[in-house]
C-alpha cells in the first residue's frame, strides 16, 4: 500500500496545499534518493519530521533554487527511466513525480518554503 505524499508551500508559518501530482509517497523517497547520492543535495536534513510523518522533505533559499537548477539540468524523461528501476516504479510515475517537483520549486521564493510530508 502507498503511503500519502504532501506538498506544502510554507510561507510565515501558513500552509498553502499543492497537488502531489497523482504519486506515490514511494516516487518521492525514489526522487529524494537520488537528489542525495547523485546530486549531493540532501534536502531531508532541515526537515520538521513529526512521529506521524514517515519521511519529510523541506526546500527553502538556496536549496530549492539549487534543487531546481540541478533538476532543470537534466533531461527529465531518461532521468525517470534511470531512476524508476531501482526502486520497481512506473517511469511514468517517477516523470511526473520529477515535473511536479520542478513545478513546486518554482513557487519558492525568499520568504517561502517548499515542506514535502509523507504520512
Amino acid at each position: 500500500m502507498s503511503q500519502i505524499a504532501s506538498f506544502y508551500l510554507i510561507n510565515n508559518n501558513m500552509r498553502q496545499e499543492l497537488s502531489d501530482g497523482d504519486c506515490s509517497g514511494d516516487v518521492y523517497m525514489a526522487i529524494w534518493d537520488y537528489c542525495e547520492s547523485e546530486l549531493d543535495i540532501d534536502v531531508r536534513f532541515p526537515a520538521p519530521q513529526t512521529e506521524e510523518t514517515l519521511d519529510c522533505a523541506l526546500m527553502e533559499g538556496k536549496l530549492a533554487s539549487d534543487l531546481l537548477e540541478a533538476l532543470q539540468n537534466q533531461n527529465l524523461p531518461k532521468l525517470a527511466a534511470e531512476i524508476a528501476p531501482d526502486w520497481n516504479l512506473p517511469v511514468e510515475a517517477v516523470k511526473s513525480g520529477l515535473e511536479t517537483l520542478c513545478s513546486h520549486l518554482e513557487l519558492v521564493q525568499e520568504d517561502t518554503a517548499l515542506l514535502y510530508e509523507m504520512t
